[in-house]
């Protein structure tokens, strides 16, 4: 008898649903990163799945996320974005082009995510008030969907735009993460906090003092030799083929996350929406390895029980 009674809890327990979301984000390439690794994290953790969107354009901020709103109530053919839909349990990317407005008037989601521009994000008077035109016309056309934030990191220290402004990369930091927070506070929005698990990795992992290099430092360079990059999970150096004569150029990226930083971001991502440990991740990309994979997920997990959040 008992022995029944164990065999029917079990099959209670395996028969319950899978935790399954629809996920938009309405961002930029800070966002649409997460579509790398985060699907196939989903799908190596049992009762899990997950169907991502991203409305994505370059370098996008809140105020040119207002502005498409505003301009898509005119004309409801507009094609602003491009459209990116991950599928857990499928293999492939379907790519479109549409509009924020059209993905919230016919789709249903319950969770959207919203973002500054990366060079904004630590300047909160660039915030309003076009959030609040994107939160209010989210609302009223997703009342279902919670809102959040997903907080932005910052540059790598040689970024150009930092050495413009005479900014560190912890200055950039802190300016984000204090603009974020108001914006939660304004809205009661929870928030995912991805700028604090590369600051997390940063402490335990000080990178080098990477310095900008100004086209004659960089001239010194002949294909394939880079200057030094290891140490940071923000910023890639390579050689790109430039378009018309396609000479090889060197590419210093020091704002976008590489591919261990996209790893850190995914996890981050996944234990925030599944309410899960990152411990029960079983998918690791080659690129990243098993070792750093451990340490990565340990930092996103880090992140995400230390924010304090508003509600």
């Amino acid at each position: 008898m008992k022995k029944s009674i164990v065999v029917l809890l079990l099959a209670l327990v395996f028969a319950l649903p899978a935790k399954e979301l629809k996920v938009l984000m309405i961002g930029n390439s800070f966002s649409i990163c997460v579509g790398n690794y985060l699907p196939k994290m989903v799908k190596s953790v049992p009762g899990c799945k997950l169907t991502l969107t991203s409305a994505y354009i370059g370098g996008c901020s809140l105020e040119r996320h207002s502005k498409n709103l505003s301009e898509a109530e005119k004309n409801p053919d507009a094609r602003q974005y491009r459209i990116n839909v991950w599928y857990s349990d499928k293999p492939n990317v379907h790519t479109r082009h549409g509009s924020v407005l059209k993905l919230l008037k016919t789709e249903k989601y319950d969770v959207i995510t919203i973002q500054q521009n990366s060079f904004n994000s630590f300047k909160y008077k660039t915030y309003q008030p076009y959030a609040d035109h994107l939160i209010s016309t989210i609302k009223k056309y997703q009342p279902q969907a919670e809102i959040v934030i997903q907080q932005t990191w910052s540059y790598r220290s040689d970024s150009w735009i930092l050495t413009r402004d005479k900014l560190s990369n912890t200055e950039m930091y802190q300016g984000a993460a204090a603009a974020y927070r108001k914006l939660a506070e304004a809205y009661g929005l929870r928030v995912i906090p991805t700028g604090d698990a590369v600051q997390i990795f940063r402490k335990n992992n000080p990178p080098p003092e990477f310095k900008y290099l100004d086209e004659k430092a960089r001239a010194k360079y002949k294909w394939p030799d880079v200057p030094p990059q290891a140490g940071d999970v923000v910023g890639v150096n390579r050689w790109i083929k430039r378009g018309g004569d396609g000479k090889m150029i060197l590419y210093m990226d020091s704002v976008h996350l590489n591919e261990r930083g996209e790893y850190l971001q995914a996890a981050v991502w996944f234990a925030f929406l599944y309410g899960k440990k990152t411990s029960e991740i079983k998918y690791v990309p080659l690129k990243v390895g098993d070792d750093d994979a451990v340490f990565l997920r340990k930092y996103a997990q880090e992140a995400v029980d230390n924010y304090k959040q508003v509600k």
